[in-house]
Parts: C-alpha cells; sequence; structure tokens
C-alpha cells in the first residue's frame, strides 16, 4: 500500500466514522465498500482488513462513551496499519 493510498483510506474512514456513536447499517456498508469485514461480539466489533496479503484486526466499542470515539478509532487503525509495515513511501 503506498502512502498517498493510505492517507486516502484514513480520510475515508474520518468521514465514515465522524460523530460515532453506534456503527449504523450506512457507516457498516461504506465500511465494506472500503475493504473491512465487520465481526460482531458482546461489547465490541472486529474491523477485519484484509490488504497486501495480510489480515488486520482492529476491534472498537459498540457503543463509545467518548464524543471524539470515532477520530481516536480512525487513529487506532492507522496505527494498526503502520505498524503492520504494509505502508510504503514513494
Amino acid at each position: 500500500m503506498s502512502e498517498q493510498e493510505f492517507n486516502q483510506l484514513k480520510e475515508s474512514l474520518k468521514s465514515i466514522l465522524r460523530g460515532y456513536k453506534k456503527l449504523n447499517s450506512s457507516q457498516k456498508s461504506k465500511l465494506r465498500k472500503l475493504g473491512f469485514s465487520i465481526l460482531r461480539s458482546k461489547n465490541h466489533y472486529i474491523l477485519i482488513y484484509k490488504v497486501c496479503g495480510q489480515e488486520l484486526k482492529i476491534e472498537i466499542n459498540k457503543t463509545p462513551s467518548d464524543s471524539r470515539s470515532g477520530i481516536k478509532t480512525v487513529k487506532d487503525i492507522s496505527n494498526v496499519i503502520k505498524r503492520s509495515g504494509l505502508v510504503k513511501a514513494v
């Protein structure tokens, strides 16, 4: 994944998860279009992102208590992708 693709993904996630209080069907649909699979557990959603032959799992709360949780979730997803070594500088 190039750095430009990574930045586009990050901006798309920001627009989808801004003001996240509960993951609605519209948000789920948009996340699936970006390549995420969504699994439900008791208190969390597990987002699975497959890229470059790797499967990354990110856990998010079903009902977050913080008003900035959507932006924090985007940051968490970004950090997982960066730490995996999938972002290549151009």
